[in-house]
């Protein structure tokens, strides 16, 4: 690709593509953002209503207890108090065999003055029961419910409490007095708790914990795997239209680009650079050789009476000359060197790190190719040459009208041979002496 296509198709692709790239990490910024919470909503809503299905549960276990199991076993507890009629202890030992298979899903009724000790509510819990007895007294609705996390990192969990209120008399039988209360579970648990309760007292809580870090961490997984696969899809995306992009729209702009500077800088009959390409490329080869302090050389040459060849041949004709004149002069060339049409029938030839003898030779060699060889209809034509070296102090337009001048010269001294241009005139800088 030459600098003409570089310099179409890397801005075009660049901005293309920061567009490109801004549009995706916006987009999936706006994604990320909404999937993440719609997941991390969703796991939620697993551990909430996996919440309330392990606090039904422990109620149905605490009904069957009460309608199936109790009965049968309260004639037994004359003698000895059984905890298994117990409705709040056969849930607790149930749902905790529960919890030895999966960690994490706990169920507890806590309260403040427990018959049973192990019941005793903790400080959080103690928070938790007052919140519940607050909604109680200010809510209208049946059911109260409080539900939070409690606990960091992978303990954290979520929880649903609902309060314990004395709501049937029949609990006042053991739980009223402990002259009331069976014998044998004073017997067992002693006077000091778990008695003087009230219809309409809450006197604590149940409460179920699940654990937030297995959905939370299926959430992230579910995210990582969806951001990994739009960033494949993006990836595929992004090369797929660069490459229609080069094909569809940077190389058909790169080759009209070419195109058009051909148009410009070449010289359409000989195929040459034009009089201003070879400005642009004299100023650039004298800015190279002050650097380097490199030699320079110029060669105006012209066709020895082509005004002749067209009044007798024809126009067609001197462009053939002109064309195959071009075309042996790129012959004798280098690759570094520049060769353009200047106008007319003039021509002229930039010469590289050449000194003025190296210059007067090859122009001598383009001379003898031009004459030697006869063209085709109109055969032996001649050309006359001027030669010049940049002395790196004078403008690019003085070193060609020194060429130009030493054209002439090779004209007025009989055509068909080459002449070296005079030296340019020396600066001379005045040093004035000290005053004495």
């Amino acid at each position: 690709m030459s600098l003409s296509d570089s310099c179409v198709g890397i801005p075009l692709r660049l901005k293309f593509n920061v567009i490109l790239i801004s549009i995706f990490l916006i987009s999936l910024l706006g994604a990320g953002v909404y999937y993440y919470g719609f997941l991390e909503k969703g796991a939620i809503d697993d551990v909430r209503r996996d919440s309330e299905v392990l606090m039904e549960t422990a109620l149905a276990i605490r009904g069957y207890t009460t309608d199936q199991v109790k009965p049968h076993l309260d004639p037994l507890n004359v003698d000895r108090f059984l905890p298994q009629t117990v409705p709040a202890f056969a849930a607790v030992e149930t749902l905790r065999r529960l919890s030895e298979r999966y960690p994490g899903y706990e169920y507890r009724e806590a309260t403040l003055d427990p018959t049973n000790p192990r019941n005793r509510a903790n400080g959080w819990e103690r928070g938790v029961i007052e919140r519940l007895t607050a909604l109680q007294k200010s809510g209208t609705d049946d059911q109260v419910e409080a539900t939070g996390t409690v606990g960091e990192g992978i303990k954290r969990s979520m929880y649903v409490a609902r309060p314990i209120t004395i709501q049937n008399p029949a609990c006042l039988s053991c739980h009223g007095s402990p002259e009331s209360a069976p014998a044998s579970m004073v017997k067992l648990y002693g006077k000091t708790g778990g008695f003087g309760w009230n219809i309409g007292q809450t006197i604590g809580m149940q409460v179920v914990k699940v654990p937030m870090l297995y959905p939370l961490e299926k959430a992230r997984s579910t995210f990582n795997t969806f951001m990994i696969s739009l960033l494949i899809i993006f990836g595929l995306m992004f090369l797929g239209l660069n490459i229609a992009l080069s094909a569809l729209v940077i190389e058909p702009m790169a080759r009209l680009n070419r195109r058009l500077e051909d148009l410009a800088t070449r010289d359409f009959l000989t195929d040459l650079v034009n009089r201003r390409r070879f400005f642009e490329r004299l100023g650039s080869e004298m800015s190279d050789a002050r650097v380097h302090n490199t030699s320079l050389s110029v060669v105006m040459f012209d066709i020895d009476f082509f005004k002749r060849i067209n009044d007798t041949f024809g126009h067609d004709s001197g462009d053939l000359v002109l064309k195959h004149t071009a075309i042996r002069v790129r012959e004798l060339l280098r690759r570094s060197d520049c060769a353009a049409r200047f106008g007319g029938e003039e021509f002229m030839i930039l010469l590289r790190e050449t000194p003025i003898d190296a210059a007067m030779a090859v122009a001598e060699a383009v001379r003898a190719k031009i004459a030697d060889i006869p063209f085709e209809q109109v055969g032996t034509v001649s050309a006359s040459f001027g030669v010049a070296e940049w002395n790196h102090e004078e403008d690019a337009h003085a070193l060609i009208n020194r060429a130009d001048k030493a054209l002439y010269e090779a004209k007025d001294s009989g055509r068909n041979t080459v002449c070296r241009a005079k030296d340019a005139p020396v600066r001379r800088v005045l040093v004035e002496s000290p005053a004495v």
